[in-house]
């Protein structure tokens, strides 16, 4: 791409981050609201991981200016874009992203070591220097790991069943939206076979990998990351001409261990973020292709039109879709009219993760009988989580299909082990079933369960449990 583009784009990410920090700033004193219940600076974004990666990216690329304009003699532009890099920094930290801190800090690094590099100013052995950058990181990476020790301890549960459904599928994986459709499996099976594992409490419903790299292998194996490798090797291995190529590998680096604690492949402005880095980046060449310039406008216009009438028609589904979806849920109740225009669309958006786990969720007591199972269902093949399997539990405990309830129940149980809810189905499946033992063995389990939060509905079940285990006994007592 030629500089003066290149440049332009580059301007845009830095106006782009800071645009980020001002709303997030606003967030910060309440002027805003986040877009997440659980924490108060999100940016534009859903939490503030994804927020991190991107000033993380935006960092570097103001560094990159300053010493552009140091190299021009620019004095007004070098204070400008301190300004900027020291807005951008107060961003990041306070994003709290510590993926996103990371990348900043091992980008920082490569971009001062190959500018060290090229101007030949290395006045200590490079390997010195190199093991001196790396001590440096693996310590910092050391120190946030107990900022949020769970969080990161959770990271690693996801990690080891992503690592045990690799070792299924080495070679070509499990199949493009495969890992979403089987982690949660995975990591019932984890807990069933490790029923005193240290990370009981630190389960949850897991929509992300953290890594984008196990992600490719776990779906794509061992061939779709060499691929990926071999993509990042020629452009990272084409000779740096000028500075704006020396700014983009390190904007690139930083982006990719980014990748390495979080999920910017799931995450749309990181996606086109990252395809613009990339774009814009050189490598060699491989095969020219010479057309005139009239069909070079007609593809180009081909093309465009294309992608923008997809890309509107596929909005218009995903939102209208969305809104209906939405409208269900806050009314609690679904209308003629909304049930007919969702079965019309069913077909568009059966196979997306986030509208099926939406529309799962939301009330299903006036859908037709012969649908639930369908929506359940299939929302549980491409995205199944504990709350899935606890609504399939009931719905067959409503068929009085009690074995097909019990298997829902136990699977919801094994996915997140502190959840008290599947194991309090069970107890009350039991005692529907007359099965008065199972029903005692499992009360006194669920006394002893580990719980994370114990609020006012784990009390509640555990006030109904002691009341039936107290009768029974009682029962007993006077057979």
């Amino acid at each position: 791409m030629p500089k003066r583009q290149c440049y332009c784009l580059l301007y845009i990410v830095c106006i782009w981050g800071i645009t980020e920090v001002i709303i997030s700033t606003l967030q910060k004193v309440n002027y805003l609201e986040s877009n997440h219940h659980d924490f108060g600076i999100t940016g534009t974004f859903g939490n503030p991981g994804p927020l991190g990666g991107l000033l993380a990216v935006c960092w570097i690329v103001s560094i990159f200016f300053i010493y552009e304009n140091i190299q021009n003699k620019h004095r007004i532009l070098i204070l400008s874009f301190c300004m900027i890099a020291c807005f951008i920094l107060y961003g990041l930290l306070l994003s709290g992203s510590r993926a996103g801190w990371t990348a900043a800090l091992v980008g920082s690094m490569i971009f001062l070591w190959q500018w060290l590099k090229r101007k030949h100013t290395i006045k200590v052995k490079p390997t010195l220097l190199k093991s001196g950058f790396l001590l440096i990181i693996t310590v910092f990476i050391i120190s946030i790991y107990f900022i949020r020790r769970d969080s990161a301890d959770g990271r690693l549960l996801i990690w080891y069943n992503t690592i045990k459904m690799i070792e299924d599928y080495p070679l070509f994986g499990i199949g493009t939206g495969g890992w979403q459709a089987n982690y949660m499996l995975y990591q019932a099976e984890y807990f069933l076979q490790a029923t005193n594992s240290p990370y009981t409490l630190l389960a949850d419903n897991i929509f992300y990998t953290y890594n984008e790299f196990l992600y490719i292998t776990a779906e794509q194996g061992i061939v779709g990351l060499v691929v990926v490798s071999w993509l990042f090797y020629a452009l990272f291995s084409y000779k740096e001409k000028n500075n704006t190529d020396h700014c983009l590998k390190s904007a690139l680096t930083t982006f990719l261990v980014f990748s390495f604690f979080s999920y910017p492949g799931q995450v749309f402005p990181l996606e086109i973020l990252f395809i613009s880095i990339i774009g814009m980046m050189k490598s060699k060449t491989i095969k020219v292709f010479t057309i005139s310039i009239l069909a070079k406008y007609i593809v180009r216009s081909i093309a465009s039109i294309s992608i923008i009438c997809i890309s509107i028609w596929s909005y218009h589904i995903y939102h209208k879709t969305f809104t209906t979806i939405i409208r269900i849920v806050d009314k609690n109740k679904i209308s003629e009219e909304a049930h007919s225009q969702l079965s019309t669309l069913y077909p568009l958006f059966c196979y997306n993760p986030q509208l099926m786990y939406i529309y799962s969720k939301s009330s299903l007591e006036d859908y037709p009988l012969n649908t639930k199972p369908q929506i359940l269902q299939t929302a549980a093949r491409i995205a199944p989580n504990s709350e899935l399997y606890i609504k399939m539990g009931d719905f067959w405990k409503q068929k009085r299909d009690y074995a097909q309830a019990e298997a829902c129940y136990q699977t919801a149980a094994a996915m997140i082990p502190h959840h008290i809810t599947p194991s309090y189905k069970l107890f009350q499946l039991y005692i529907d079933k007359g099965n008065i033992n199972a029903a005692i063995d499992m009360g006194n389990y669920l006394l002893k369960q580990p719980i994370k939060k114990k609020g006012t509905k784990a009390l509640r079940m555990e006030a109904e449990i002691l009341e039936f285990l107290h009768k029974e006994k009682n029962i007993k007592k006077t057979q």
